[in-house]
C-alpha cells in the first residue's frame, strides 16, 4: 500500500499559536517518570528545530526558549 503526503491542513491554523506553539517530544525507553529518570527527543513543528534532553529541566528550557522566540517574533 502506498501513502501519499498531502497538505490537509487549514491555513489559518498553521499561522496561529495552536501550530507555533506544537512540540513533538519522543521518550527513550529507559525512561522512568516515577524515578525521575527522564530522557529523549523534542521536536518543535513550525522549525522543526530539535535537541535531545536528559533531566526534565532540559526539556522545558528549550520548549522555553522556542516560545520567548515566537512571542519576540509576534511583537515587531
Amino acid at each position: 500500500m502506498t501513502y501519499y503526503a498531502r497538505a490537509d491542513y487549514c491555513p489559518f491554523l498553521m499561522e496561529g499559536w495552536q501550530y507555533k506553539a506544537a512540540f513533538v517530544i519522543q521518550f527513550r525507553a529507559d525512561t522512568n517518570i516515577e524515578a525521575g529518570q527522564i530522557a529523549g527527543r523534542v521536536e518543535h513543528v513550525a522549525s522543526c528545530r530539535s535537541t535531545r534532553f536528559e533531566t526534565l529541566d532540559e526539556l522545558f528550557q528549550f520548549m522555553e526558549r522556542i516560545l520567548s522566540e515566537l512571542r519576540k517574533a509576534e511583537d515587531l
